[in-house]
């Protein structure tokens, strides 16, 4: 068992890191299936809070690594955050509502000393609305896509920082191998405590860099983050922020390419998303390159995925990037529409060869995706979600997890195809740590994917049937050898049970 390594041993000196500098992130504030088109939209808009005047779109600060080592204290407790016009304690990295995106390239080291803040006093004057739970719990860092190890004091969920504690984090980002280049994240996930934490505000982006290698378009492009999080208040109204901000302003040049990279990391919350008028060129979900990009009008974004897309600034006016209304629990009213964003284009148009000059590009060499389609199958595995009538269990295969039980065993090598049944009439996502997936069927329609997931929505049941996702899973890399877990990624369900065990044992 890995336990917390003795404070004598914990960097007691460490950086506080962008507490001020970050201070303007206290102001801000979603499925899995990233591009899956749901029909066609439906009415009724709901709003939200909003900023009198849209702000500029803020970048999130940024963490290098140096040397070939990203060394860094992150510290989580309570803190003031201000969204809009509503005000409330969160729970937050270094003090910051978005904290820093961490940047690394393939063969460096995370360092990370973690400490659990989350027993602070939260009787903060003068700040009104709902208190998040969560504090005096235990916590602890998962990065998000990463195909590296789950052991020891890496990227290991099972190991439960308590308040009080530090633990050193050392994540070796493999030189070579099947860890990619691409947009990730890091995020809570002591089970039980991970939606309230997430919901709080603790989750960043993780960028390991070099798609730029595998697209050379991108070099010259200004680089965007749009990390997208959701608080639910008090009230039952629900606050959607794009950087911590409500409603910013993306300013564009018509005619101008920028490098959009677009991450739900928030808790629970399916979205699809429309810019009226200005589509997207995908080259990359979830960290993963497309061979050549994809141009897109609206796209399918859940708790867990990201998307990397070249945009073009369209002719000179206002764009609303809003959501597009969809049902998602049976039993509730059709999602809302809210408006995210607006895009601010000015100027001439330039030549209609731009898109040309995207949809030319070309990713050379190998690429993994191939190896996954082409590979035997070793095994072929059934997972089934459902739920109590009352809501308050969550299941796979009809249990609750268990740290302590190991629900699949894999061999290192093999590749393996698993279909989840979705028996409730809501969406879910499957998401596995240390791995991606290759999608090949969503409801029971052959799915042609050109890049690899870590996590994807289950479709709901309906009266015709319970929904399904059909996956290829190659268990292959041998960085990946331990336990791990899989489970849909509305990170509630997650708490109350919808989460398995693996083993790959080489």
């Amino acid at each position: 068992m890995v336990v917390p390594l003795p404070r004598s041993q914990i960097l007691a000196n460490t950086i506080s890191l962008f507490i001020k500098t970050a201070g303007r992130f206290f102001g801000a504030t979603a499925a899995a299936g990233g591009l899956l088109s749901l029909g066609p939209s439906m009415p009724g808009a709901r709003s939200q809070p909003r900023a009198p005047t849209p702000e500029p779109l803020i970048q999130p600060p940024e963490m290098h690594s140096v040397n070939g080592v990203l060394d860094m204290t992150i510290a989580a407790a309570p803190g003031p955050v201000q969204l809009g016009d509503r005000a409330f304690t969160g729970l937050l990295y270094n003090g910051a509502y978005v904290p820093p995106t961490l940047r690394a390239r393939l063969g460096d080291t995370l360092r990370i000393s973690f400490r659990n803040n989350l027993n602070s006093e939260l009787d903060r004057p003068g700040y009104l609305g709902p208190i998040c739970a969560g504090v005096g719990t235990a916590s602890n860092l998962h990065f998000h896509g990463m195909s590296v190890s789950p052991q020891a004091n890496s990227d290991n969920v099972f190991v439960h920082v308590q308040p009080g504690e530090t633990f050193q984090y050392q994540v070796r980002i493999p030189a070579s191998g099947r860890q990619s280049p691409g947009l990730f994240w890091y995020h809570p996930h002591a089970h039980g405590f991970v939606n309230n934490q997430i919901i709080g505000g603790m989750s960043g982006a993780l960028v390991v860099d070099g798609i730029d290698e595998l697209f050379p378009l991108l070099h010259r492009l200004p680089e965007r983050f749009l990390l997208i999080k959701h608080f639910k208040c008090d009230d039952e109204s629900e606050i959607v922020s794009i950087n911590g901000q409500i409603n910013p302003a993306i300013s564009m040049r018509a005619g101008e390419m920028q490098f959009w990279r677009i991450a739900h990391i928030g808790a629970s919350d399916f979205y699809k998303l429309r810019i009226e008028g200005m589509p997207l060129y995908v080259v990359a979900t979830d960290g993963h390159a497309l061979s050549q990009p994809r141009k897109m009008t609206e796209f399918f974004i859940g708790p867990g995925e990201g998307i990397d897309a070249i945009v073009i600034g369209p002719p000179a006016g206002e764009y609303p990037m809003r959501t597009i209304s969809f049902q998602n629990e049976a039993w509730r009213p059709p999602e809302p529409v809210r408006q995210l964003a607006v895009i601010h284009s000015s100027g001439s148009s330039q030549s209609a060869a731009i898109e040309d000059d995207i949809l030319r590009q070309r990713v050379t060499g190998p690429q993994w995706i191939n190896d996954v389609r082409a590979a035997a199958i070793a095994r072929r595995r059934t997972l089934s979600y459902s739920r109590t009538a009352d809501r308050k269990v969550f299941m796979i295969d009809s249990r609750v997890v268990d740290e302590a039980r190991t629900d699949q065993t894999v061999k290192l090598g093999d590749t393996e195809e698993w279909t989840v049944i979705n028996t409730d009439q809501q969406y879910h996502s499957f998401h596995i740590h240390q791995t991606p997936f290759l999608v090949t069927e969503v409801g029971g329609v052959s799915w042609r994917d050109d890049s690899l997931r870590d996590t994807f929505s289950v479709p709901p049941a309906t009266d015709q049937g319970p929904g399904a996702l059909k996956v290829v899973i190659p268990f292959t890399d041998p960085v990946i050898v331990g336990r791990f877990v899989y489970h849909c990624h509305a990170v509630d369900h997650e708490d109350k049970g919808m989460m398995g065990i693996i083993e790959v044992v080489a």
